[in-house]
């Protein structure tokens, strides 16, 4: 049962980041180029990959690996962080990113 809630609450929310960047992207690049809500999220990726390390499977250990990495890199380097989203690509496609993640995620399911 906990897997199910967990599962269900990273699909939500990287769908509801997604469509909040592709919505605002103008206030997400706002927020977003502030360091302390890029630690913040970072943070709260590394707090949601700690799960991942109880359940067992291919999944899981994959899902630990990314939120994981995305954590740390915007916990421990918020600026290269900001600096490289703000160079690759705008806000709207890292959006489309985040809900295509939870669209695999959900066709990927446990």
């Amino acid at each position: 049962m906990a897997q199910i809630v967990y599962f269900w609450s990273v699909v939500a929310g990287l769908f509801v980041s997604g469509l909040w960047h592709i919505a605002a992207p103008t206030l997400t690049e706002r927020w977003m180029s502030n360091i302390r809500v890029v630690r913040s999220v970072g943070a709260l990726l590394l707090l949601l990959a700690i799960p991942c390390l109880l359940w067992r499977g291919w999944y899981f250990w994959t899902l630990f690996a990314g939120l994981a990495a995305s954590g740390a890199w915007r916990f421990g380097f918020p600026q290269n962080s900001i600096r490289a989203q703000q160079r690759s690509y705008p806000r709207w496609v890292h959006g489309c990113l985040l809900i295509a993640g939870a669209i695999l995620m959900w066709a990927l399911r446990p």
